[in-house]
């Protein structure tokens, strides 16, 4: 099982927000969410294997099977509500898995700034590099020379601009990861081993929301893709925003989490 927090509604409901952050994180990435979104929904927000408070076992895979699994034991204590999973990035991805091989019944997926998977072999194989030369820097160099590297990546240029205070809360959730752990977590479910679902996402029955940053030009492309595929799907591309939807239009974000979450609610 995941180590996860749950956050009681502030009102009667059955509904269950599940929410799934992206790499060199953890679920308190989502802490300026919860006042907002907990008035009516419960919450739950997880740490994914390597990160947080998560005590996965190390001397195991942490493959997308592995961490379903997780899933399905976690879940499987709040089958009495109605489950809406939320996955961004990192997290989109293991959402994307779980909505297509998880045992507990969803009742929406909403998916932020995310990706089915690489198609092309050489890309594959370009990415794995990738993710294990980062992994190295992380074993070898250590946590606060790689966070230093990776704020600088271009996905979160628009990152810049936010509030001191903000800036720091992120670096900080940065700063308190294990350096080993998130290395194991490249290595087994990045980017670059992760199954190629493209072929899949059409068996998706739930309905299905997919946010990206009008900005993040490669992941509105790829939403625009998915949305061709998947079956019952909405899209919004939010203005002003790069790649972490949820940091740069915090506002903007619970509108559409929660306009989902009543809009399936009235279609049940």
């Amino acid at each position: 099982m995941l180590h996860y927090k749950f956050h009681q509604s502030q009102q009667a409901s059955r509904k269950l927000l599940v929410m799934l952050h992206g790499f060199i994180s953890d679920q308190s990435t989502f802490d300026t969410h919860i006042e907002r979104l907990s008035i009516e929904t419960n919450i739950l927000t997880v740490d994914l294997p390597g990160h947080g408070q998560d005590e996965s076992d190390a001397d195991k895979a942490w493959d997308f099977n592995f961490i379903c699994t997780m899933l399905d034991d976690t879940l499987a204590h709040f089958t009495d509500f109605q489950i809406y999973l939320h996955g961004y990035s990192m997290g989109g991805r293991v959402a994307l898995y779980y909505a297509l091989y998880g045992a507990v019944k969803l009742q929406g997926l909403l998916l932020e700034s995310t990706s089915p998977g690489l198609k092309d072999e050489a890309a594959i194989i370009e990415r794995k590099q990738v993710d294990f030369a980062r992994a190295k820097v992380l074993d070898i160099a250590g946590l606060e020379i790689f966070v230093n590297d990776w704020e600088k990546l271009p996905l979160f240029y628009t990152q810049y601009d936010l509030n001191k205070e903000e800036k720091k809360r992120i670096r900080n959730m940065r700063l308190n990861q294990n350096a080993n752990r998130l290395a194991k977590a490249l290595r087994d479910y990045g980017t670059g081993v992760m199954p190629n679902l493209w072929l899949k996402i059409s068996q998706i029955t739930m309905p299905t929301c997919i946010i990206a940053g009008e900005l993040d030009k490669k992941f509105c492309k790829i939403a625009e893709s998915m949305k061709e595929l998947i079956p019952q799907c909405d899209i919004y591309e939010i203005s002003e925003s790069g790649h972490t939807v949820h940091v740069e239009q915090q506002q903007e974000f619970d509108k559409i989490v929660l306009g989902f979450i009543h809009k399936e609610e009235q279609n049940d």
